[in-house]
């Protein structure tokens, strides 16, 4: 898998369950790459604030 698949399956696993295949192709790739992994959290941290902040309405 290349940066810029694991990107889109990031995005894609926010609101999609991934196969088994996929979810495994992507753990192998965001084992290797950095940059990849910061993205996944810098995601999940955006979700996060998204969610706490739609709640305080």
């Amino acid at each position: 898998m290349k940066c810029k698949e694991a990107h889109r399956v990031l995005c894609e696993a926010q609101d999609n369950k991934l196969s088994f295949a996929r979810r495994l192709a992507l753990r192998w790739h965001l084992a290797i790459c950095d940059r990849c992994t910061r993205f996944g959290r810098q995601l999940e941290f955006l979700r996060t604030a998204v969610r706490r902040y739609r709640d305080k309405e």
